[in-house]
């Protein structure tokens, strides 16, 4: 059984466009007097879309889902979606191997207890190898070996910022995945930072970052009522990786703790990352109450690198004048005193002191920054700074093999932007392409979806009546409609700009209604009060209808997509809706009216608002026009990572970096 969104979907441009030529010859008999047969095609055309929608539905919530095949596929997907980003993101790439040991007695239950609570089945899945005790958690390289350790399947992964715990999970997905068997849990690794445990569930928040991901998984299960993502989260399918607690912003890690505990059933399995120190208050929020400890799960902490591990790994990328250049600074290193030392502890730092003071492949050594600068620099604070100041000019620096089209300095002006508005106006590590409109002031992207709509439909509105404004003085009637219907699509614009749900791309209902009843207005009145019979009225009413319908049921569906989703991908797609659904209402109405229509319904969308955006952005110098060009290229030099449909700084202290201050 196919796990797409309904047989029909791909079909549903089709039968829009068939409905829209009915009612466009309906409409064309109702101009020449023929009412009665106007009527009747109309409402074919109609209904022909309204069926085939319902139809779709139908079958998608039809019985007979198997669960497991739907969760076969997916791990698929998973797989294909991280295996070309866990190479970008430097995946098993030696000589910088990660170790770990157990975590601190006090952030976890102590080990008889987990052995005891994996006996009774009471958390998580039981390991098949259960360690003897938490000294046998330690490890480097795989964390999969660890997590099978965990007597109830259950790990917490600490580190220091930078340590490099993304990566681990990166990694444990893939390798969990690759071992998996058909029928079992698929592990996703889902970002923290957008998790508000304060008014969301946990259950809920997950579908929706499913969904994000995998639109496909919305169809819903007649049986039980549930989208497909929630039907594998309730038939323990899914085996959350939850990365980053330490970066949610509302509802506090203490209670998200807790919430993972009440709400995630005790046969899931679970892999949290946290910072240490962040861990450390969540689980101990009030010295006089009991710890919060994280049901069944066993932990480990990230260590820092050795001093012999990061000179091999500066050294490897550095050239044959590498030991020359970098020698002050690993004299610097070699002193666990020094700020250099205790600067380059992490993958992180060890990541940007590499990318900016050695050479890419190909790249020439003739004008690179001095490795030696790191010594002038006093503290450990200091040097983090300088290393991720230079990081933005190092990806960007001028290569025979890869070629810019953007200078240094505009790139990071760019990339400030980008951090700021995620940092400080969205709160949110996840940078998806659709939210970057809400970076334009809330006067402008009204006023330009609004008033654009509503000129064409003046316009529009006076060539309709203009034909017969000599028989019935229509055409200051038509002009008042087109008035009429413009401040219906400001207020439409106003109400289509709150941020759209990041788990689909969907135009709000409440515009598709106005822009029905603006249809209504532009063609019913005018042909209403030119031909005087009912018919006249009716046209033009069953055209409002059909505008809204369209709206209705072709906007309002979620992306469907078989394969991971990217986000130019989801862009297209976007597109691709709003020029398909403009076209059907063009054929339903007329070119004309159509065109007004058409025009509003496009710019309604989610790729309409960043097309309106763009323009905006780019004359004050805050993004190129070309925008997403640029952050595919940004992706490509490390600068951004892509999680499915949206992108990700590198690290979030790059992005808090970039951000400034507020």
């Amino acid at each position: 059984m196919s796990i797409s969104g309904g047989h029909g979907e791909a079909q549903r441009p089709f039968w829009l466009i068939a409905g829209g030529a009915a009612v466009a010859v309906g409409w064309a008999a109702g101009l020449a007097g023929q009412g009665g047969w106007a009527a009747v095609l109309i409402a074919v055309g109609v209904l022909l879309p309204v069926a085939a929608f319902l139809a779709d539905r139908a079958f998608a919530r039809a019985g007979g889902l198997d669960i497991e095949r739907v969760a076969d596929r997916l791990a698929d997907l998973v797989r294909d979606q991280w295996d070309t980003e866990a190479t970008r993101r430097g995946v098993g790439g030696p000589p910088l191997e990660v170790f770990w040991q157990a975590a601190d007695a006090d952030l976890v239950h102590n080990w008889p207890k987990l052995r005891q609570e994996a006996v009774d089945g009471r958390n998580g899945p039981v390991s098949g190898t259960p360690g003897s005790g938490p000294g046998g958690l330690a490890g480097s390289g795989a964390l999969l070996a660890a997590y099978d350790r965990s007597p109830c399947g259950r790990l917490v992964v600490l580190g220091e910022p930078g340590a490099g715990k993304t990566v681990l999970l990166v990694r444990f997905v893939l390798d969990l995945i690759g071992r998996r068997q058909a029928g079992e849990p698929v592990p996703l690794l889902v970002p923290l930072a957008s998790w508000i445990p304060d008014w969301q569930s946990l259950h809920g928040w997950l579908e929706d970052q499913i969904l994000l991901e995998y639109p496909h998984l919305s169809a819903v299960d007649a049986a039980t009522g549930d989208t497909r993502a929630g039907a594998l989260l309730r038939a323990g399918l899914i085996l959350p990786v939850l990365d980053g607690l330490d970066e949610i912003r509302a509802g506090g890690t203490d209670q998200a703790l807790a919430s993972i505990n009440d709400e995630l059933p005790g046969d899931i399995g679970l892999v949290l990352s946290c910072r240490t120190d962040e861990f450390r208050a969540a689980v101990h929020p009030d010295p006089d109450q009991r710890p919060i400890h994280l049901d069944g799960a066993a932990g480990i902490h990230v260590l820092p690198l050795t001093s012999t591990a990061i000179r091999g790994y500066l050294l490897a990328g550095a050239g044959s004048d590498g030991p020359l250049r970098w020698a002050p600074a690993l004299t610097a290193l070699a002193d666990p005193t020094s700020s250099v030392a205790q600067a380059l502890t992490t993958p992180l730092t060890a990541f940007l002191a590499s990318t900016v003071y050695n050479p890419r492949p190909w790249e020439s050594r003739v004008g690179l920054p001095d490795p030696s600068d790191l010594c002038a620099l006093p503290t450990t604070a200091a040097v983090e700074q300088h290393l991720l100041a230079g990081f933005i000019p190092a990806a960007y620096r001028p290569h025979p093999h890869q070629p810019t089209r953007w200078t240094i300095k505009q790139a990071t002006r760019y990339l400030a932007f980008l951090g700021h508005h995620l940092e400080h106006r969205l709160h949110t590590i996840s940078l998806a392409w659709w939210e970057i409109p809400g970076g334009t002031p809330g006067t402008y992207r009204v006023l330009t979806v609004g008033l654009t709509g509503g000129l064409t439909l003046t316009l529009t509105a006076g060539v309709v009546a203009g034909p017969t404004a000599a028989r019935t003085a229509a055409l200051p009637f038509g002009l008042a409609a087109g008035l009429a219907a413009g401040l219906a699509f400001v207020l439409a614009g106003g109400l289509g700009y709150a941020p759209p749900a990041r788990t689909a791309l969907r135009l709000p209902r409440g515009p598709v209604l106005l822009s029905g009843l603006a249809a209504w207005l532009v063609v019913g009145l005018p042909i209403g009060l030119t031909d005087g019979p009912p018919a006249g009225l009716t046209v033009g009413l069953m055209c409002g209808l059909t505008v809204g319908l369209v709206g209705w049921v072709g906007l309002d569906a979620p992306v469907n997509t078989q394969s991971s989703v990217e986000p130019r991908y989801t862009l297209s797609q976007d597109r691709t809706s709003a020029l398909v659904n403009g076209l059907a209402a063009g054929l339903a109405i007329g070119l004309a009216i159509g065109l007004a229509i058409g025009l509003a319904i496009g710019l309604a969308s989610a790729w309409g608002r960043l097309g309106l955006a763009r323009p905006w952005l780019a004359a004050r110098g805050q993004q190129p026009l070309r925008l997403v060009t640029f952050l595919e290229d940004a992706h490509a030099r490390g600068v951004l990572c892509r999680a499915g449909a949206v992108w990700e700084f590198r690290h979030a202290d790059l992005q808090r970096y970039l951000a400034g201050p507020p």
